[in-house]
Parts: structure tokens; C-alpha cells; sequence
């Protein structure tokens, strides 16, 4: 069982990889076809902390391409994040994604690497000898951010070996993914069944003006925290973290999709 100090499963986003990248390994290794050396990308299933230490090992390494992993965060979910070959610079052309190269001689095979969002927004990455290598970026690290995995050129997989974070006097970690795979999958079925009844019950309620729509008890885009923040068209779906990503990035209602406006109320 879990405990207070464990941070979750921490696993590959099932459903979102690039169009070369296969999954395995419950979701814990994510291979890259080798003959491309790009649509790699991969996310992770959770949000990350900061400074919540992820650790990864290269796999495999092949000579026939140039370059090697790419490692960076986004403030856009998985779901809502396009696809395209490369994270640099097809992602990182927009202010919410951040990526760093990893040097080659980094990303050799059975080596590991850990990365991590510092306090101050910056990107670092350490490797399993010690060399560290930091970039600033223009992320906000009180926002939520996902983890993104670019398994590029020489790289062709990744295994996640979890993630570990210093709180105070003890250190937090991942838990064993294969123990929680199921009870995950099942919470994200049951959020999804619980998005689609509400869309019905918005749908019913066009051709009946007069009812009020009901208030959500769990934010309908992370489906993890309380809904606890009402959005201006009236809906109160979303958490505040959320709410601001959504009014940032997409300016509409995630259930009725009518325009947001800011309000001081």
C-alpha cells in the first residue's frame, strides 16, 4: 500500500506517443522504431513536482543518426498537446514547453539520467557519473507541468526507473507501477464515463433552458483535484490550477465551450 510520502506510479501516457514509439514493460519502456530518427515523443501518465527527480535509462543506443535524448516540461496536458516529429523546436517554439538536448555522450547504453524543474523554472539533468547541466526557461514552476521524453536520433528506448523527491528531513518516491497500473487505468475510465454523462446531461439541458447546470465535485481536465473554481459562463468544472490553463491556452469552457472572460468576482 501507499503511503504518505509516496508520490504515485510513474509510467508512460499509454495513449500519447509519438507515431514511431511503442510502449511496454507495463508501461515503463518506450521504444523507438530505429529506422527514423524522430516522432519519439512520449509523456508521462501524472503530473510532475517540483523538484521531484525523474530517472530514466537509456536502453539502447545506435550510430546511424546524430544526436540523442531530448528531456524537457510542458504546462499543456498530454491530452490537449499535439504530436508533432520533434519536441525542438516543433514544442519549444511556444513559451508553455521547455526542452534541453542531452549530450550524446550522456545516452549511452545501460547509462542513467536524471532531470527535474528547479524552483526557479530551470531545466536540470544530471547523469548517472555526476555531470550536471542546467537551462533557464520561461516555465512557471507553480504551475502544473508534465514531463516530456523526446526518444531522439542515437537514443532508440527509455526505460522510467521512477522519480524521488527531498521533503524536509525524508525523501519521497515513486511506488512500483506495476501495483498501481489497474487502479489507475480504472480512475481514468471512471473520469472519462463521468465527463461523457455530464456532456449528455449538458446536451439534454439545451432543450430545456430553464434547468441550472450541476456542479462538478472533480476538476474534469486533471480528474485529481476539487472542482473549487466556477468559471465565468458559470460552470464550476475545473480546479484553480486548471482554470488558468484553460483560460490561457484555450479561452473556452471545457464542457460547454462558450468563450471566458475574467471577472473579479
Amino acid at each position: 500500500m501507499c503511503g504518505s510520502r509516496c508520490l504515485g506510479p510513474m509510467t508512460f501516457n499509454k495513449d500519447l506517443t509519438g507515431q514511431y514509439v511503442t510502449l511496454s514493460q507495463g508501461g515503463q519502456l518506450a521504444s523507438r522504431d530505429p529506422s527514423s530518427f524522430m516522432n519519439g515523443l512520449a509523456f508521462l501518465s501524472r503530473t510532475v513536482k517540483r523538484e521531484e527527480k525523474l530517472r530514466l535509462r537509456v536502453e539502447r543506443s545506435d550510430g546511424d543518426w546524430h544526436g540523442a535524448l531530448r528531456l524537457g516540461f510542458a504546462h499543456v496536458s498530454p491530452e490537449q498537446t499535439p504530436l508533432p516529429p520533434l519536441a525542438i523546436p516543433d514544442l519549444t517554439n511556444s513559451p508553455l514547453y521547455a526542452a534541453v538536448l542531452v549530450p550524446e555522450h550522456i545516452c549511452r547504453a545501460g547509462s542513467e539520467v536524471q532531470f527535474w524543474l528547479k524552483k526557479n523554472g530551470s531545466v536540470r539533468i544530471r547523469s548517472s557519473d555526476g555531470r550536471t547541466h542546467t537551462e533557464p526557461t520561461t516555465l512557471n514552476p507553480e504551475w502544473p507541468v508534465w514531463a516530456i521524453i523526446d526518444v531522439y536520433g542515437q537514443t532508440t528506448a527509455v526505460t522510467m526507473l521512477g522519480s524521488k523527491m527531498k521533503r524536509w528531513v525524508f525523501t519521497s518516491r515513486s511506488c512500483p507501477a506495476h501495483t498501481h497500473i489497474k487502479h489507475a487505468e480504472d480512475k481514468e475510465t471512471q473520469g472519462r464515463k463521468k465527463l461523457v454523462s455530464m456532456l449528455e446531461q449538458r446536451n439534454l439541458r439545451n432543450h430545456h433552458p430553464d434547468n441550472t447546470a450541476p456542479d462538478c465535485e472533480e476538476c474534469v481536465v486533471c480528474y485529481s483535484n476539487v472542482a473549487n473554481c466556477r468559471l465565468s459562463c458559470g460552470h464550476k468544472c475545473v480546479c484553480t490550477p486548471c482554470a488558468m490553463r484553460v483560460h490561457m491556452i484555450f479561452g473556452t469552457c471545457p464542457l460547454c465551450r462558450l468563450p471566458l472572460v475574467c471577472t473579479n468576482k
